[in-house]
C-alpha cells in the first residue's frame, strides 16, 4: 500500500506542475503598450484629458493660401491678352493686396522734337532695373491700407519708378521728365496700368482677382505676390511665378530669328521675293 500511495503521489506532483512549465517564463508588454505609448503617458499627453491622442491641440494653418487658375500665359501668333484668376483663402481679418511685377530689364527713352518739319530724336535716356510690368490690385483703397507706412515692401508705381537707376549723368530735371516719358510710354502699350485693380473678399475668408494682361506682353518670369496686411501692416506674404513665353509656331521663328539672324533675314528675304513673284503673277493672268 506504501508503494501504491507513493506512485499517486508522484503522479499527482507530475500533472500539477506540467501546466506550469508549459506556460514558459512570462514576458511583461512595455510600458506603452504594443502599439505606442497609451493615452495619458509619455511627452504627446494631450492637456485635455477628453480629447483623443490622435487629435492636437493646436493647429498650424497657415494664413495665407493662394493660386493661379493658370500656371503660364502662353504667347501665340493670335495673341489678344490675356486674363488670369487669382483666388486663395486667408485667416480673418485682414485685407489683400497683389503685385504683379515683371522681370527687370534696360529701358531706352528717346525725345523727339520738330526740326524744320521733321521729327528728329534729339536725346536719349537708359535706365536699369525697369519692370517690364506693374500693375496693383487691393481689396481697399491702397492708400487707405498704407495709411500707417507700415506696409514698405509694398510699393506704387510712382515709388517703384523712384529705385530706378539711370545710366550716365543728366539734370535732375531733365531725367525726371524722361522718368515720366518711360512711365507714359509703358502706359500706352498696356504694361502700367493706372487704375488699381480689384481684389474681392467674399465670407471674410476667399479672395479673388482677375489679373489682365495686354498683348504686348513681353517674355519673362513674372512674379506675383500676394500680401496679407491688417492694421496697414504686412502679417503674411506669398509669391508666385508666372512664366510667360512663346509657344508654336512664333516661338519657332522667334528661336529662329535669335540664333541664326543672317539665315533668317535670307529666309526673309527669299520668302519677300516669292510672294511677290506670284502675287505679280496672279495679277497678270487677271
Amino acid at each position: 500500500m506504501r508503494a501504491w500511495s507513493a506512485v499517486a503521489g508522484l503522479l499527482v506532483s507530475l500533472l500539477l506542475a506540467g501546466p506550469v512549465a508549459a506556460q514558459g517564463p512570462r514576458i511583461e508588454p512595455p510600458a506603452g503598450g504594443i502599439f505606442g505609448p497609451l493615452p495619458g503617458t509619455g511627452s504627446t499627453q494631450s492637456s485635455d484629458p477628453g480629447a483623443p491622442p490622435s487629435v492636437p491641440n493646436q493647429f498650424d494653418t497657415p494664413e495665407l493660401i493662394v493660386d493661379l487658375s493658370r500656371p503660364r500665359v502662353s504667347i501665340t501668333s493670335a495673341f489678344q491678352g490675356e486674363s488670369i484668376l487669382l483666388f486663395g483663402m486667408f485667416d480673418p481679418p485682414g485685407e489683400i493686396v497683389v503685385v504683379v511685377v515683371g522681370p527687370p530689364a534696360r529701358e531706352t527713352v528717346l525725345r523727339k522734337q520738330r526740326v524744320l518739319g521733321l521729327w528728329l530724336n534729339t536725346g536719349r535716356q537708359a535706365f536699369d532695373d525697369v519692370p517690364a510690368y506693374y500693375s496693383i490690385a487691393a481689396s481697399q483703397p491702397l492708400q487707405r491700407l498704407l495709411a500707417r507706412s507700415a506696409g514698405g515692401e509694398i510699393l506704387s508705381l510712382e515709388d517703384r519708378m523712384q529705385s530706378v537707376r539711370s545710366v550716365g549723368q543728366r539734370e535732375h530735371d531733365d531725367l525726371i521728365r524722361f522718368r515720366l516719358g518711360l512711365v507714359e510710354v509703358k502706359r500706352r502699350e498696356g504694361l502700367y496700368p493706372a487704375a488699381i485693380g480689384q481684389v474681392t473678399i467674399q465670407a471674410n475668408r476667399l479672395f479673388r482677382a482677375e489679373l489682365s494682361f495686354p498683348s504686348r506682353l513681353p517674355e519673362g518670369i513674372y512674379e506675383v505676390r500676394t500680401y496679407l496686411l491688417r492694421e496697414g501692416k504686412i502679417v503674411a506674404a506669398v509669391s508666385r511665378p508666372l512664366p510667360v513665353g512663346k509657344v508654336g509656331f512664333s516661338a519657332q521663328l522667334a528661336g529662329w530669328a535669335d540664333n541664326d539672324g543672317p539665315l533668317y533675314g535670307l529666309g526673309a528675304i527669299a520668302m519677300a521675293l516669292l510672294v511677290g513673284w506670284i502675287g505679280g503673277a496672279v495679277m497678270r493672268r487677271i
